[in-house]
């Protein structure tokens, strides 16, 4: 099958944090500069978790050793790793704090803890998933958020957000209403997806995902700082066919906004490129 990798920014709220991280600034590191994108998430409070639920064959944690770091774990799938420890005499960022690139192609959970009450921070997170076979090559379509296949119901209470010139062609739709929902059926046949829009201060706290008749998925896409084009759901593995993807909010309060969906497939699949008017 083609493997991909997809990189998660710590802000993504993929990512599950428990209550005592917090977003890294330059105000109280002046070496923030340093990490991805100027963000990183941190804690120091021991027992503290970040989560993690992805379907795919491996997963890198990507954080700083510094010397006020320490000792921390992972758990997959019920598998706890030996304490690993982030303490370092040097500041060292972009480095590799845990990576498992041996999984079966499937469904995984990921928990990080902090075992001390020291720090460990998270700058990005990548997984590797499969999609086809493994002579093929992969099919990506980006399907910008006015294209057909998104139906924005109702479209009176769908709006373009103040922030638009940060999203991708400088086009995006908001909503802050509880009773509006986004539903993409894109007409490739497609296994795995990628939805980008913001998080930030004024988004939305809880939105819920579904894909076809499947379970319902909630996301917090509230941050302490405002990030553009960041992944707020991402599936693979769903099999080949059309789908259909529906998001709306969670809570009434706050804004869920729609960039761009990136959908991914193979030939062996029915997929295709799709033709774009």
């Amino acid at each position: 099958m083609p493997s991909f990798t997809t990189l998660f920014e710590d802000t993504s709220p993929i990512l599950t944090y428990s209550s005592n991280w917090g977003a890294g600034t330059s105000e109280t590191d002046p070496l923030a500069d340093q990490y991805s994108a100027s963000s990183f998430t941190l804690t120091q409070t021991q027992g503290s978790t970040m989560n993690l639920a992805f379907n795919g064959t491996g997963v890198s944690l990507i954080g700083a050793m510094r010397g006020n770091h320490g000792l921390y774990a992972v758990n997959i799938d019920g598998t706890q790793s030996a304490s690993m420890n982030g303490s370092s005499s040097s500041n060292l960022f972009n480095q590799t704090l845990f990576e498992n690139n041996s999984l079966q192609m499937g469904a995984h959970t990921l928990i990080l803890s902090n075992l001390q009450g020291t720090f460990v921070d998270i700058d990005y997170v990548t997984i590797t998933t499969q999609v086809g076979n493994n002579t093929e090559d992969l099919i990506v379509n980006t399907f910008q958020n006015t294209h057909p296949s998104f139906l924005y119901s109702p479209e009176s209470d769908w709006y373009t957000p103040s922030t638009v010139s940060s999203f991708s062609g400088a086009s995006g739709h908001a909503t802050q209403s509880a009773s509006a929902l986004v539903r993409m059926s894109f007409q490739v046949s497609w296994d795995g997806i990628a939805v980008y829009g913001p998080v930030g201060h004024n988004q939305t706290s809880s939105y819920v995902v579904q894909i076809d008749d499947g379970q319902l998925s909630t996301f917090n896409a509230q941050q302490s700082f405002y990030r553009a084009q960041q992944i707020m759901f991402f599936a693979s593995n769903l099999g080949g066919g059309p789908h259909t993807l529906t998001m709306r909010l969670g809570s009434a309060g706050g804004e869920l906004a729609i960039d761009y969906v990136d959908v991914y497939t193979a030939p062996s699949l029915g997929g295709r490129f799709a033709c774009f008017p």
